[in-house]
């Protein structure tokens, strides 16, 4: 089974990991690079749907860590695959198991 990760997101312009999500789910996505203060807006694509149970990581959810809402279902219960234990580059909803591409679009 694969392991989920919290999401976690990279500067499109500097790749510093440092990212603070600035807004709320109702606004928008709106994230900001702590190192570049480069502003970007995550959102995904729906690409198909995990076959398998998707139980979220363990622990609390930090209010300020990227997120990003499931283009299927909205929900914000949206995790990283483990590249090393499942298919590279995609994100998992753990609400309705879609599959999802993340995409970064400069804000």
């Amino acid at each position: 089974m694969p392991d989920f990760l919290p999401l976690t997101v990279s500067c499109p312009k500097c790749k510093s990991d440092d990212m603070t999500y600035t807004c709320e789910p109702i606004c928008c996505f709106n994230h900001l690079c702590g190192k570049c203060y480069t502003a970007f807006e995550l959102s995904t694509n729906l690409k198909g749907e995990h076959d398998g149970l998707v139980e979220p990581p363990a622990g609390e959810t930090d209010t300020c860590a990227p997120t990003v809402a499931c283009a299927r279902c909205e929900s914000l219960d949206v995790f990283l695959m483990d590249p090393g234990k499942s298919e590279s580059g995609y994100a998992v909803c753990a609400s309705c198991r879609a599959l999802l591409e993340l995409i970064i679009t400069p804000a």
